[in-house]
């Protein structure tokens, strides 16, 4: 199936953001410009491509770092030999650019199996947030989810993460594929989750809850409701989007790992990203 980073909408989205964006052999290659010091490439997800074409463009673009995250595989041999690359020239980063490990959720199954495959803790909680009386519903106001997650992770992190930009460039980008689903009670905003859909995956892409709507369960409803969509939507898949990986531990995602497996569904790993660096002349 076809990665969430190698669709045409994501390239538009990319080259939003200040990215040049590159089709090479059927792949999206996305490029960084920086003054004097050359520029920075990154291929994600892609299933082919040609290796002369991507060494035309470290030349093209004065690339000083090339990283490659690749496809399923637990062999990182077998990618390389797949893409035509030469093993000796990567070289296994410590920090994946994207999730390195997720969870999928098989949309073909019933709601009753989907269910049934939770933690009971979880089915409990949907439950509990229906009877105390939260509603979900779809939006189009990407402005004012887009300020609600960072008022949330503000509250939370007790930080300011920049996202608001990036959030609503990828939302105008996907246009009809987007979908904003809210949670709420008296109609005070708990929780929203923003599902990014291609052909056959939804993504779990942006998801926030206030400190009551935590409380209130409202993640776990919201959930449930954006993987019924999916369900509607025909997709196939619903991907959450990254787990806590022991390859490359991060510790604030082991709380919402939690979350996510509590759901059910396969965990699925990828390779993670390998790097190649380049001095540009």
């Amino acid at each position: 199936m076809l990665d969430l980073r190698q669709t045409s909408e994501y390239a538009e989205y990319m080259q939003n953001t200040g990215w040049v964006v590159e089709k090479s052999s059927n792949c999206f290659v996305y490029i960084k410009k920086f003054p004097i010091i050359g520029s920075f490439i990154k291929i994600q997800r892609p299933q082919q491509f040609n290796h002369k074409t991507i060494e035309q463009l470290i030349k093209k673009y004065r690339a000083f770092q090339v990283v490659l995250e690749p496809i399923l595989s637990t062999n990182i041999r077998a990618v390389v030999s797949q893409n035509q690359l030469i093993a000796k020239d990567l070289k296994q980063s410590k920090c994946p650019f994207l999730p390195s490990k997720t969870i999928h959720i098989d949309l073909s199954k019933s709601q009753e199996q989907l269910l049934k495959e939770m933690h009971y803790k979880t089915r409990y909680n949907i439950k509990k947030a229906k009877s105390l009386k939260l509603k979900t519903k779809s939006s189009k106001d990407i402005e004012k989810f887009a300020n609600f997650w960072q008022r949330c992770a503000l509250e939370q992190r007790g930080m300011y993460l920049s996202q608001k930009k990036e959030i609503i460039k990828l939302n105008s980008a996907f246009r009809k594929n987007a979908h904003i689903i809210n949670c709420l009670k008296d109609n005070i905003l708990l929780s929203g989750i923003l599902l990014i859909q291609t052909k056959d995956i939804a993504y779990y892409m942006y998801a926030a809850s206030s400190n009551m709507g935590k409380k209130l369960f409202a993640p776990t409803l919201n959930a449930w409701e954006a993987i019924k969509l999916a369900k509607k939507l025909h997709c196939k898949i619903f991907d959450f989007e990254g787990i806590y990986d022991e390859r490359f531990p991060l510790k604030t995602w082991l709380g919402f790992t939690r979350f996510k497996k509590s759901f059910g569904g396969k965990e699925i790993e990828y390779p993670g990203a390998f790097v190649k660096y380049h001095i540009p002349i």
